[in-house]
């Protein structure tokens, strides 16, 4: 194995940065810039106090955390939480945001866990965009009903050889779009594990000669791609929180009070959940995607899912969040609208029964484009109040110049619908 560890940190768009160091560096602290230019996708520069040109670009350090390196086929990867030269943590950083939100549920002696359905496309090339082609396509398929290349289970093999804890990899509803599911832990591993298996899907399926996304919905003629977090709450012994055995659908307080915070802010959440432009042709009725803001006893045309298994196996499903959505900000964003639920003792309103779509028993539903969904997100000051300010602040600001630059675009559909008659 090489002697050459990686040092990893995501940024607010949950995008990997870092650097390769030797072995016995490792907890030598790395130092970057501190710019939020290298956080957008076009390099632009976003003039923020204390983080860009006004403050003279200072130092960031990098610091590896304990507990978080793993093998990386010859090498090995680790996590880190960033600070300013002089040790203050950065309120940028992803990770220490979740931690924040985990500390307070720590506070009230319970232990966040979640865990990932991930789901992407295989593909055959991409330019153009191209599925991978699956002749022997069957909902639910494994091996060549999956992906003839092999790719899928390679890349499940490599993620069991990382620790990122798969618990099955399967073919989804259209030919080559597939899914992996990663298995319940604490909230910060399992938003890292999400994260990581974004890099490692991408790195094997590049070697193998095809390439993968996990774009909102990357084919207009096909189903979009979710990232379901499942969520539970451990107390001090272990024991699952959500449980009430005395309940009628066997579901505790905290359990309704979560689900209730999640559904009260329902439109601001898509700010994280679906933060692409493309995210909101896969947020719409008829697509299982988390539209509306209700909530079901096993029902997938509902955003927040309970599903049948109860016990130590209660869980509250989330499935709104698309495959681009950052797993640190979102995990973050969704265990702090739970909390303002309990914390505020939210009431539940009833499930949804049956066809959402056909019939919903709410009128709110997820915005319907990422400006909303930003608007939404500034005018929920509850939910802002469990993030640093500067943390919104900068990620409202990245995304609502990645809206402009959609704005801007020359399409090909419009020239395909226009040109040829004006």
């Amino acid at each position: 194995m090489s002697s050459q560890i990686d040092i990893l940190f995501p940024d607010l768009l949950g995008l990997a940065h870092g650097k390769t160091v030797p072995a016995a560096r490792r907890d030598y602290p790395t130092h970057y810039a501190i710019t939020v230019m290298v956080q957008g996708l076009d390099l632009e520069f976003l003039e923020t106090p204390n983080y860009s040109t006004s403050s003279g670009f200072p130092d960031m350090e990098a610091r590896f955390e304990d507990g978080t390196l793993r093998p990386w086929g010859d090498r090995q990867v680790g996590m880190a939480l960033l600070h300013f030269a002089d040790g203050r943590p950065l309120p940028l950083d992803s990770r220490r945001a979740l931690r924040s939100v985990m500390d307070r549920w720590s506070e009230r002696g319970l232990t966040p866990v979640s865990g990932y359905e991930m789901e992407f496309f295989l593909l055959a090339g991409r330019t153009p965009l191209t599925k991978l082609a699956v002749p022997d396509h069957r909902v639910y398929g494994i091996g060549p009903g999956a992906d003839p290349t092999g790719t899928l289970e390679l890349i499940a093999e490599a993620a069991e050889a990382a620790d990122l804890k798969v618990e099955g990899v399967n073919s989804e509803f259209t030919p080559s779009q597939v899914e992996v599911s990663l298995h319940y832990q604490d909230a910060m591993s399992a938003a890292d594990a999400a994260f990581l298996f974004r890099i490692l899907a991408r790195e094997v399926a590049r070697r193998n000669g095809i390439d993968i996304t996990f774009m909102a919905r990357p084919f207009g003629d096909a189903v979009g791609s979710g990232m379901h977090v499942n969520m539970s709450l451990n107390d001090a012994s272990g024991r699952n929180a959500l449980i009430d055995e005395s309940d009628a659908n066997g579901l505790s307080t905290v359990a309704k009070s979560f689900v209730a915070g999640l559904l009260d802010h329902h439109e601001a959440l898509a700010a994280f959940a679906g933060p692409t432009v493309n995210s909101y042709k896969r947020l719409v009725p008829g697509m299982l995607s988390g539209y509306w803001a209700n909530w079901g006893l096993d029902n997938r045309i509902s955003s927040v899912r309970i599903p049948g298994q109860r016990g130590a196996s209660t869980r509250i499903e989330h499935r709104m969040a698309d495959g681009a959505a950052s797993p640190h900000l979102l995990t973050a964003a969704l265990f702090a609208a739970g909390l303002s639920g309990v914390e505020r003792n939210l009431s539940l309103p009833d499930p949804q029964v049956g066809d959402a779509d056909a019939a919903p028993n709410t009128d709110r539903h997820t915005p319907h484009s990422l400006p909303e969904a930003l608007d939404a997100l500034e005018a929920d000051a509850v939910l802002r109040s469990y993030f640093h300010p500067d943390l919104i602040e900068v990620y409202v600001e990245l995304k609502r110049r990645e809206c402009a630059r959609w704005n801007a675009a020359v399409t090909n559909w419009e020239q395909d619908e226009y040109s040829r008659v004006y």
